[in-house]
């Protein structure tokens, strides 16, 4: 497409030599450059040729009327929108007229007529051509961005960009070659370059080194010609050249060449356009890149999060151990060193009244038995405990949670009746469950036992069972005395008891016990309103383990 001249050029086609230089004087003195030509076929070939930007056309001419070359005109698309008024003395007639409309005249002037009118008319279908020109042009562009965006939005690659940017270049630009410069991770320049033709001419730039670097110190879109020549060393007479900014980040530029196409303003800023979306893509390619490397490694950084995690857990695990392993030590000592106690000291005074000849004091020895007798208890509890940790697969059996309950109520009968001790029983059909009759009946019975002894003055038991999905759960409920909130969180642990000559090992046993049968038992106390000992344990599932 042609640039817009800067002084207008007018076409005047009459076979008149008088008219003729009659309108190339009124058009000349208002700064217009002016051509003639005085016969139809010459009018049509200058007009093809020059493309003016107003063609005054008379009817009657030799070779070729009028109507002729408007309608030749019309059907070439180079001139199908050239600004045309005739000027006639000869279209008088409203056919005549609607003749040349229809041929695509824009306007008619008849002989003979006003100067100043013409003038204006001419002004006007100039302005509107120029007008309807550039807004063609405009959407030519804006289009032609639109499509380049759809194109480059469909690749997220960014060598793939590299190729596909100088073939969209050439596509909606005039010239012989374009290229692509882009600033890799090392700060070194990529560049990719193709022909008219789509061919690919070379992976260097072919711009010198040092203009290339101070371009990027100071990306401006420019251009060159023949005219106004400029000195980076290129092959070709005309061309431009845009940078590749997104943000405050230069990425790179475009170029495009020609030894024959001449660039105007509107080229170049098509070309700002073209740059604007390559640097978007290429920026959203980077971005996509390194999330494609990020969750990459995502993988193997989790990995090894998790191993370091888990070698974190296992040297918890070990920590706790052996503080659970030094707790147990401390507290066993303390348990077996209370009772040693009063057999050191009554030792040392048998062995004084055998040496003293004094007879030896039966109570003594009896305060010795019975301090041998607690540690005697304390050492079977706990042989109980770590003896059974795994349950013997012999001792397994389908056992019915109702009976176990009531064997113990049996037991315990007349013994909570003596001590105003009333049981109440809420039993509801239950399913089997599999394990070790004597544990669960231990475990009961410690649970009794910690009731009564909660009831010092009397009180009500009142035992419960029901089935809750796959768990029977067990009730024990009592209106004794309760436990502090500050120390319910204890009574599991081994050798910590509210009692005088308590061991501490009863429900810490227990809850073993319980936990062996892959079930759980729970706690919940009211100071002076009582305690309900929950116990839960699975249905339906054999365990050998």
């Amino acid at each position: 497409m042609n640039r817009q001249r800067e002084i207008p050029l007018v076409l005047v086609a009459d076979d008149e030599i008088h008219t003729t230089i009659m309108l190339e004087r009124i058009f000349t003195r208002e700064n217009y450059e002016v051509i003639a030509a005085n016969n139809g076929v010459d009018a049509l070939n200058m007009a093809q040729e020059l493309l003016p930007d107003l063609l005054l056309l008379d009817i009657q001419m030799p070779l070729m009327n009028g109507f002729e070359v408007l309608k030749a005109l019309r059907e070439a698309p180079a001139t199908n929108t050239l600004p045309t008024i005739i000027i006639t003395a000869r279209a008088r007639q409203p056919t005549d007229v609607a003749h040349g409309l229809n041929l695509g005249a824009d306007d008619y002037v008849y002989k003979p007529f006003d100067p100043k009118e013409l003038l204006a008319r001419a002004r006007s279908k100039i302005r509107s051509h120029h007008l309807e020109m550039a807004l063609q042009r405009r959407t030519q562009e804006l289009e032609a961005l639109l499509k380049i965006s759809d194109e480059l939005s469909q690749y997220v690659a960014i060598d793939n960009l590299l190729t596909l940017v100088p073939k969209l270049i050439l596509e909606f630009l005039p010239g012989d070659e374009a290229s692509i410069g882009l600033l890799d991770e090392d700060q070194m320049m990529i560049c990719r370059t193709k022909d008219a033709n789509n061919n690919s001419l070379s992976d260097q730039c072919s711009l010198p080194e040092t203009f290339v670097t101070q371009f990027m110190r100071n990306p401006d879109a420019m251009g060159w010609s023949s005219e106004s020549p400029l000195e980076i060393g290129s092959e070709h007479t005309n061309g431009m050249i845009v940078p590749l900014i997104q943000g405050d980040n230069v990425l790179g530029f475009l170029l495009t060449a020609s030894n024959t196409q001449e660039y105007d303003d509107k080229h170049l800023q098509l070309f700002r356009g073209v740059g604007r979306q390559a640097a978007l893509a290429i920026s959203n390619a980077q971005l996509y890149e390194i999330q494609a490397n990020y969750a990459l490694h995502l993988e193997d950084m989790v990995n090894e999060r998790t191993k370091e995690l888990e070698s974190a857990q296992q040297l918890l695990i070990r920590a706790e151990k052996l503080a659970s392993i030094g707790h147990l030590a401390a507290s066993i000592a303390h348990e077996i060193n209370n009772p040693l106690q009063p057999i050191r000291i009554n030792l040392e005074h048998i062995l004084e009244d055998i040496q003293d000849n004094v007879p030896i004091d039966i109570r003594a020895i009896e305060t010795i038995q019975e301090s041998v007798e607690r540690i005697r208890r304390i050492v079977s509890r706990l042989l109980e405990f770590t003896g059974k940790r795994n349950l013997d697969s012999s001792d397994i059996q389908m056992l019915d949670i109702g009976q176990i309950i009531e064997s113990v109520i049996s037991l315990n009968q007349k013994f909570f009746e003596k001590e105003g001790v009333q049981i109440t029983t809420d039993f509801r059909e239950l399913l089997p469950v599999y394990g070790s009759k004597d544990q669960l009946e231990q475990v009961f019975m410690n649970i009794f036992l910690n009731a009564k002894s909660a009831m010092q003055q009397g009180g009500i038991l009142r035992i419960a069972t029901r089935l809750d999905g796959d768990e029977i759960i067990a009730e024990f409920e009592d209106n004794g005395i309760g436990i502090p909130e500050l120390e319910l969180g204890k009574i599991f642990d081994p050798f910590y008891s509210t009692k005088a000559n308590g061991t501490g090992l009863g429900l810490f046993v227990s809850y073993g016990i319980v936990q062996q049968h892959h079930g759980s038992i729970e706690v919940s106390s009211r100071v002076n309103e009582g305690t309900i000992f929950t116990v839960r344990l699975p249905v339906h599932k054999q365990r050998n383990d």
